[in-house]
């Protein structure tokens, strides 16, 4: 693969990772979707696979005059849970039946799907946005335990927290991920359930809405905070500060993408991290701010003891406009304009030595197309596959490719391809199984709308 003439030349070449092997393949289609979760949702001790098709955001009837999706786009849902072998165990909803895909935005990531025990009761339940309900969904069974008619018709994120007592259950919070209605600003309001979906909070706007939520208990006090857009909130919901931006920042239009809480530096304090719609901010978390960089919309970001001698590395994605190596105290290292994507994480993979060590999981994607609609070419597939990516910003290929992978030539709608499925998302899963911590992740699941396929080291 290519390497960047913008790399430091006086480092050693790295040691590349242990070549992957394929361990299993099933197919999804035609039930497959943006989302797949990885969760243990019928209490067996065995992680199953919660599979989610839906338009995400293109729902509201703010997307409806797109000339890239019909009526037909706007109501597909289905949810499917099935095994790790690809058996179905229920389903809820009805699989998408035409033979060019649906369009859909905003549910990369499994923002619109959550599982937890929010009652307390044992049992794992499912949480899922459709339209302008909100369902909860038993785990084991499929069935409809209990539904609540949303704010308006354009939510698309979720997720639980032990915000109240927990005598009572955890709470559901609910958000805008983009467009949003009069009077809010962009990606607002935000609502926030009980388990038995009263209201905990009504709905209220957050400064810099953004796209996801970061939840931790952050006081030790059995109730959790929660970071979403640049504030904040209190376990009762109440806005405990809000990032200063300077005179001028508009809060309402400029976003932030993507919050992770992380160490970044080993200095034994965690700091957050900020890529939104335009420049990329590091604070602490009291909201102060320690480094910021400039950047044209920076997006997303992932850290990890990616170096050649294992010191932390930030790797910045900006939007479309390719990947930087930023350095724990914020400074630029690389630049590669060459590649464009994003970082799917962590994984925790042996070196062709044998060695356990941390690399960055690049999830390429295309750049928006020029001119849709139009036909996929199934060559663009092998830029699509996912791979390694060191500190340095070096590209490494280690999992087996077969054209057999390939996405079929179909009708793009979309400039965003993967608004159409056009591809592969890799999930790392833990040694001891989807949500548990072993330090190493001895399997990777890759998949698309149609397939499943788990690699091994």
């Amino acid at each position: 693969m290519s390497s960047s003439s913008a790399l430091p030349s006086d480092l050693p070449l790295s040691v590349s990772p242990a070549t992957a092997k394929l361990d299993a393949h099933f197919s999804i289609a035609p039930f497959g979707g943006d989302t797949i979760m990885v969760y243990d949702i019928n209490g067996d001790g065995q992680d199953e696979l919660l599979v989610l098709q839906s338009p995400g955001q293109f729902a509201t009837r703010l997307a409806a005059g797109r000339t890239d999706l019909d009526d037909v786009d706007r109501k597909v849902f289905c949810l499917t849970a099935v095994d790790m072998q690809g058996r179905v165990l229920w389903q809820y909803g009805e699989p998408y039946g035409r033979d060019f895909p649906y369009t859909s935005h905003g549910t990369q990531g499994g923002q619109m799907l959550a599982a937890d025990d929010i009652d307390g009761d044992g049992r794992v339940e499912v949480i899922v946005i459709r339209g302008s309900q909100l369902l909860v969904i038993d785990g084991k069974t499929g069935a409809l335990l209990r539904s609540v008619s949303l704010p308006s018709d354009n939510f698309c994120m979720v997720a639980t927290a032990q915000m109240g007592n927990p005598e009572y259950g955890k709470q559901i919070l609910c958000k805008v991920n983009d467009l949003a209605y009069e009077p809010w600003d962009y990606a607002n309001p935000m609502v926030i359930y009980n388990a038995d979906l009263s209201i905990y909070r009504e709905p209220f706007a957050v400064t810099g809405a953004g796209h996801n939520f970061v939840i931790k208990d952050m006081n030790g006090d059995g109730r959790d905070e929660v970071f979403v857009g640049y504030s904040m909130l209190n376990a009762d919901g109440s806005c405990a500060w809000t990032l200063d931006l300077g005179e001028g920042f508009d809060y309402a239009e400029d976003h932030a993408d993507q919050i992770e809480l992380a160490d970044i530096n080993g200095d034994g304090h965690e700091e957050l991290r900020y890529a939104g719609s335009e420049d990329f901010y590091v604070c602490n978390t009291d909201g102060q701010m320690i480094w910021q960089l400039p950047a044209g919309h920076s997006q997303q970001s992932a850290a990890g003891r990616w170096a050649h001698d294992g010191t932390p590395r930030i790797i910045l994605a900006e939007k479309n406009d390719g990947l930087a190596g930023v350095s724990p105290e914020g400074e630029f290292l690389w630049r590669r304009r060459d590649i464009n994507g994003y970082v799917a994480g962590n994984l925790r993979w042996p070196d062709s030595e044998g060695k356990l060590r941390d690399w960055a999981l690049f999830r390429p994607q295309l750049v928006p197309l020029a001119s849709v609609p139009c036909t996929s070419d199934p060559a663009w597939s092998r830029e699509l596959w996912p791979s390694l990516m060191d500190g340095e910003g070096r590209r490494h290929d280690f999992l087996p490719w077969h054209e057999d992978y390939a996405h079929r030539a179909q009708t793009i709608r979309a400039a965003r391809s993967y608004d159409c499925g056009l591809k592969f998302y890799p999930i790392p899963i833990p040694a001891t199984g989807g949500h548990g911590d072993s330090g190493c992740h001895d399997r990777l699941m890759v998949h698309t709308r149609e397939d499943v396929w788990f690699f091994t080291a």
